[in-house]
């Protein structure tokens, strides 16, 4: 990916591969969106963070139009396709922002800890049995044959936005495998307080 392309700042981070659930209502990303939808181009989504926008975002395109308002306003499911960085950014004349964007990828030459990986699928399902938290099938599914399982696992391991935008950054999988097991390792000790582990985990909103 070398080129221009439309930004939705939100208040979420977007993983490669991971669906995600909008609700379309201003009058520029309703422009926006149906441009996408007419073209069969993507756009990109980034985080905004204490009003800052995240200069590292996710290509999505969109799946699948839930339903449409008289007003315009719609309601999409969206999907993660791989990650962007922004190198320079502006308003176009729709009022939406725009921004010129290299694709970024993990290093090349990594070779993966699976043994750590594993150990996280170990401790998130542990997790996860330990709250009564039920997922879906398909979300098990689809971290079996995720090919980067540290996306897949921090879409349901509550992490707050911030902690989210940096398992988008690291460019390792092996980094964002050993941050997701010391944040497992914090949630195990609070594991008595179930409820509120559920609470935020059932609350990450992401499409299994």
């Amino acid at each position: 990916m070398n080129e221009i392309i439309p930004i939705f700042p939100l208040n979420i981070v977007m993983y490669p591969g991971a669906k995600y659930p909008l609700h379309i209502f201003e009058e520029r990303y309703k422009k926006m969106v149906r441009n996408s939808i007419f073209s069969g181009q993507g756009f990109g989504i980034v985080s905004k963070i204490d009003l800052e926008i995240s200069n590292i975002g996710c290509y999505v395109l969109v799946d699948k139009v839930v339903k449409q308002y008289e007003n315009g306003s719609m309601d999409i499911f969206v999907e993660g396709i791989e990650r962007f960085e922004i190198i320079t950014k502006s308003y176009n004349s729709e009022g939406y922002m725009e921004a010129a964007v290299v694709s970024y990828h993990d290093a090349p030459d990594e070779e993966k800890n699976m043994l750590s990986i594993q150990q996280a699928m170990v401790k998130f399902k542990d997790i996860i049995n330990n709250t009564t938290i039920e997922l879906e099938d398909s979300f098990w599914k689809n971290l079996e044959k995720s090919n980067f399982k540290s996306f897949k696992l921090a879409e349901k391991s509550g992490l707050n936005i911030k902690q989210q935008q940096n398992i988008l950054a690291f460019q390792s999988e092996n980094k964002r495998i050993k941050f997701l097991l010391e944040h497992f390792e914090k949630i195990e000790s609070y594991l008595e307080e179930s409820k509120a582990i559920r609470e935020i985990i059932a609350g990450d909103g992401y499409i299994n």
